[in-house]
């Protein structure tokens, strides 16, 4: 088959030749919709596939593992005013590890509502979605995480001496499952 300059010419020109911007996006966790709205940051998560060495009698090669590994979410948002948003991931946070008592675990799956649709280890969880917009702020591609909950909250700093009016951000980190990329 004889290649023209058309065919060449399809084949090295891009059919979207807007590039991505890193303030389209918007973000929500199930589980916490104070978070949503003051969302500031998010980092995609890497991945990684395992290896596994094929031996053979001249050389190793590597072929594709089975085990994914995901890397940690982190977020950061514009803590709100009455710190809802910093309150409601540290109360999740500390239903989960019950530092005081196992009340606090069940306190906090009742104000959750008793949904028999799952169960009591599920409700544990939430999911969570990036969506990537375009120039027109539409949805081009969507990251849903699954099974997400919190594993770090990071401090809050207050400083009286501070000149300007430097509004406090919150960061905080998940593991998850697995995350999913739709268009």
């Amino acid at each position: 088959m004889e290649l023209n300059n058309n065919m060449i010419d399809q084949c090295l020109t891009p059919t979207n030749l807007n590039p991505l911007s890193p303030n389209g996006f918007n973000f929500s966790i199930t589980k916490l919709p104070e978070v949503s709205f003051f969302c500031q940051r998010v980092m995609i998560p890497s991945i990684t596939l395992a290896s596994i060495d094929h031996m053979n009698p001249f050389s190793n090669r590597p072929i594709p593992g089975e085990i994914m590994t995901f890397s940690e979410l982190s977020v950061s948002f514009l803590v709100d005013e009455k710190m809802s948003n910093y309150k409601a991931i540290f109360n999740w946070m500390v239903a989960l590890g019950f530092p005081e008592s196992h009340d606090q675990y069940k306190n906090f799956m009742n104000k959750q509502g008793s949904d028999s649709v799952y169960s009591e280890l599920a409700r544990n969880y939430s999911d969570a979605t990036v969506g990537v917009l375009d120039a027109q702020n539409n949805i081009t591609n969507a990251f849903k995480f699954y099974d997400l909950f919190p594993i770090s909250l990071d401090p809050v700093q207050f400083e009286s001496t501070a000149m300007d009016v430097n509004y406090v951000i919150g960061s905080a980190t998940f593991k998850y499952s697995y995350f999913t990329i739709d268009a």
